[in-house]
């Protein structure tokens, strides 16, 4: 009885190595498509900031009009959803956006509604990864966002 201990002992070596090849590539994908997911709720968080911030700035930076249901001027709009400021410069600096790759073209203005104004974005997520690994399949994502709120009384 003694002997089969020693021999199932000597067998074994190396087999927790072997075991760990095995696990690491899902393990790996797994931390992955984690750390992918988590990246695509951060950039969806600040994009919806990002609008809301711009519905806010045109319902309350509004000076000087003779109506009520006025709203500030679209290009500043489309600044601070983009740039976070009202010009997309500071002095000689340019600015960066806020998300990579978030231009005012993706940056849509709508004001016709009577009161109401509904900014919204279209915007082209690029992964870290940008092909899955094994598969080779391409990924990306389009997110859309809005913000609607309503001009002062």
């Amino acid at each position: 009885m003694l002997k089969t201990k020693r021999t199932f002992k000597t067998k074994s070596k190396g087999l927790a190595a072997i075991e760990m090849m095995i696990v690491l590539p899902i393990l790996l994908l797994l931390m992955g498509a984690i750390f992918e997911v988590g990246r695509i709720f951060i950039h969806y968080t600040m994009l919806n900031k990002a609008l809301q911030n711009g519905a806010r700035y045109a319902v309350l930076d509004v000076y000087g009009t003779d109506r009520s249901n006025l709203v500030a001027d679209e290009t500043e709009i489309k600044n601070i959803v983009v740039y976070g400021n009202k010009s997309d410069t500071v002095g000689d600096n340019t600015l960066s956006s806020v998300l990579p790759g978030l231009t005012r073209s993706n940056i849509s203005v709508d004001d016709s509604l009577s009161d109401y104004i509904s900014i919204s974005a279209d915007y082209a997520y690029s992964p870290v990864f940008s092909t899955i690994p094994i598969i080779g399949t391409a990924f990306s994502l389009n997110m859309t966002a809005s913000s609607l709120m309503r001009v002062n009384p």
